[in-house]
């Protein structure tokens, strides 16, 4: 009889130990996104009225306010988590990467368009409004 009780009670105690490890495991996993229904879509060509970024990188950005100017380029772009364009990183001045001047543009305070086979990117500002502008400090969250 001594050798049945701890028998009987590993039998009690083994599917109880069992569960808690499960719902363990299950609280582990409660948190994690699910991209089971994530379908992954693939493209042959450029849908119409799209571009590449490697399009503007390095594009001039000319002015409006003063006889379409060039007063920087573009150095990059800031996106939001949808993927949508939030600003233009443009640098200014300098040479080689030093003494040069970087702002971000809101987009919307840009106007794109297309001349010839080249995209053209303009804002309503001037060299000396973009010079007195804050620089853009590239945040590496």
């Amino acid at each position: 009889m001594n050798m049945i009780k701890p028998f009987l009670l590993s039998l009690t105690l083994t599917p109880a130990m069992l569960l808690a490890a499960s719902v363990s495991v299950a609280d582990e996993h409660a948190d994690k996104t699910d991209y089971a229904g994530t379908k992954v879509t693939f493209l042959t060509e450029q849908p119409s009225g799209t571009l590449h970024a490697s399009d503007l990188m390095g594009a001039d950005v000319r002015s409006m306010a003063s006889d379409d100017e060039k007063i920087g380029s573009i150095d990059n772009f800031l996106l939001d988590e949808n993927g949508q364009i939030i600003a233009l990183v443009v640098s200014m001045g300098g040479l080689m990467g030093m003494g040069e001047k970087v702002v971000a543009i809101d987009w919307d305070g840009v106007v794109l368009s297309q001349e010839d086979d080249d995209y053209v990117v303009r804002i309503n500002a001037d060299q000396d409004t973009l010079e007195e502008a804050d620089d853009y400090e590239h945040d590496a969250n």
